[in-house]
């Protein structure tokens, strides 16, 4: 039996008293005991019962690009491992919830990182026109988003499924396509953070990471090992990868990016496979170099990286990065004072399987549509 075989069944019992502190939380909630606030705004919640990356964030960032235009439109999240305390909101012109301005930091600059966190700074630049809230309790991030001069219309909630409190208008959970929570187990001797029937509480389960081309027999066998009940609907989407975009506008390639035959891939995030599997595809040798999720880059990476890529032999290569770890180098190359390496990263969105994508649109925008328009007439007859 390896080492890593017989620690997870040594972990089981702990697996058995975590699940059942779980179901006992669960059951609190059910009963009222816990309980769970419905706010005057209509919210959409994304989440997972899995630990690690099953594409959260690329979903909040479809759900801005598909409502942020339309609607008066925010995005509410802990904030992971900002440097930041209390509850901060962004503006288009921010203001801190004391009042207090929050300086301007576009472009993901080093004071925009370490008050709101890779993630949230991410689609702050990405869709400069939203309101943004970063608190470790999400009622009181909505209810100060509520409190502004002009509070917003729509809410997206990100990684909120555990964060029962708040009571989402629509709940979508995730779970990846290679690694469904059907066929996984409880925290530790698992990757669940709660039991199956958590999926329960979901209005919509997004089969997250699944190949380009997906038939509908297939769609068919894992939405019934996923259980998934009459009340729930059930989408496939996929990732896609656009071109390779310069770390900073000023930076010089010597070689074409169509020459390009050798990438080192470097990555802080919590699942870097289809990423390195993309750039596999297009027939390009890769190496990777491989850091913790979120990992916060210190001039002695950037070193590290430096003379991995140097090994390199040749002249047709470059240093690829992700989108989120690309705001995180970013800040740490501005202060670097040696020579900055040629570090691209590659946009990445989500699209859903053929009719599929539109049929998720009119699905979440017909709810959202309605409820907004219904809290309206609430709101003008003075019932909220």
């Amino acid at each position: 039996m390896s080492i890593r075989k017989t620690f997870a069944w040594l972990a089981f019992p702990v697996s058995i008293g975590y699940a059942m502190a779980m179901i006992v939380r669960n059951f609190l909630f059910e009963l009222g005991i816990l309980r769970q606030t419905i706010p005057p705004v209509t919210t959409i919640g994304v989440g997972n019962i899995a630990a690690g990356g099953t594409g959260k964030t690329p979903l909040s960032d479809y759900l801005l690009g598909l409502f942020a235009d339309d609607y008066c439109t925010a995005i509410v999240s802990r904030g992971y491992k900002r440097k930041s305390s209390g509850c901060i909101i962004y503006q288009p012109e921010p203001m801190s919830t004391n009042g207090a301005p929050v300086q301007e930091t576009p472009d993901g600059s080093p004071d925009m990182l370490s008050t709101f966190g890779d993630e949230v700074s991410m689609l702050i630049n990405k869709h400069p026109q939203v309101l943004a809230a970063v608190c470790k309790d999400r009622n009181e991030a909505i209810n100060n988003l509520l409190e502004i001069e002009t509070p917003p219309q729509l809410i997206i909630l990100d990684d909120v499924y555990q964060h029962r409190y708040v009571k989402p208008t629509i709940n979508i959970l995730l779970t990846e396509y290679s690694r469904l929570y059907a066929d996984d187990l409880i925290l530790p001797f698992g990757n669940l953070r709660e039991p199956r029937s958590a999926s329960r509480r979901a209005n919509i389960i997004i089969v997250s990471k699944s190949p380009k081309k997906l038939n509908s027999l297939e769609k068919h066998i894992i939405s019934d090992r996923l259980k998934v009940q009459s009340y729930q609907k059930v989408f496939f989407s996929y990732i896609d990868y656009a071109e390779p975009v310069p770390l900073f506008d000023d930076m010089q390639l010597e070689t074409p990016l169509s020459d390009v035959r050798h990438m080192l891939c470097v990555t802080g995030i919590a699942n870097p496979d289809p990423l390195l599997a993309e750039l596999r595809l297009r027939n390009i040798k890769v190496d990777h170099m491989r850091f913790s999720d979120h990992h916060d880059f210190v001039a002695s990476d950037i070193e590290a990286i430096h003379k991995r890529f140097d090994a390199i032999a040749g002249q047709s290569k470059i240093i690829i990065t992700t989108e989120k770890d690309a705001i995180r180098l970013r800040e740490t190359l501005r202060n670097y004072e040696g020579e900055r390496p040629p570090i691209y990263y590659l946009p990445m969105s989500i699209h859903f399987h053929d009719e599929e994508g539109n049929s998720f649109t009119k699905h979440i925008t017909s709810i959202v549509r309605e409820n907004i328009s219904f809290l309206s007439r609430l709101s003008t007859s003075g019932a909220v």
